[in-house]
């Protein structure tokens, strides 16, 4: 019993000490999933409103009123299918956010896959907008350049078990503890 308990104390021992910028990176996630989650949920109630009020409001007309007829000629079903479908984006990005949070305040080693992907998702999606001519998505393109480098630094990936920890406990040759 005590050598079993002893080696789990070792295996907690060498789980690195969360870096505080996984912890910042961690609650950042969660506030920003939950921004997603309320916008998403925002614009899905938006569009099934929108649908269910064109049949009796002439939302076209509106449209066309308040000075963007090019929306106007796309029709009120396509409109209220692209809010929804905006929405359904939202959500699924709120979620893929408050798992990457939750996982890095775990030290998962999933949390670190998905936080690269989500990452580098942001960065193409801010390519995308600055070729379409979205310059304020910059700051954007450089907080996700930020986060891929600080989440490869050796002692980030350590944390998630990606990584060599800084320091091991030697073991004694062919006992596999160590102690003598």
């Amino acid at each position: 019993m005590s050598k079993l308990w002893s080696e789990s104390m070792t295996a907690m021992q060498l789980k690195p000490k969360r870096p505080t910028g996984v912890t910042i990176l961690a609650v950042l996630a969660i506030l920003g999933a939950i921004g997603l989650l309320f916008s998403g949920t925002a614009l899905i109630a938006l569009g099934i409103l929108l649908g269910t009020l064109a049949a009796s409001v002439d939302i076209t007309n509106a449209i066309n009123n308040a000075g963007y007829p090019g929306l106007s000629s796309l029709g009120v079903g396509t409109i209220t299918a692209l809010i929804i479908a905006l929405g359904a984006v939202f959500l699924i990005l709120g979620i893929l956010y408050l798992a990457v949070g939750i996982g890095f305040f775990g030290g998962k080693r999933w949390a670190w896959t998905l936080g690269i992907v989500v990452s580098v998702i942001g960065i193409v999606l801010a390519i995308v907008q600055l070729v379409f001519g979205n310059y304020g998505s910059i700051l954007s393109l450089i907080i996700s350049l930020l986060i891929v480098y600080y989440l490869m630094r050796p002692h980030v990936k350590a944390f998630f078990g990606k990584g060599t920890p800084m320091a091991s406990p030697s073991t004694m040759p062919g006992t596999g503890s160590s102690t003598p």
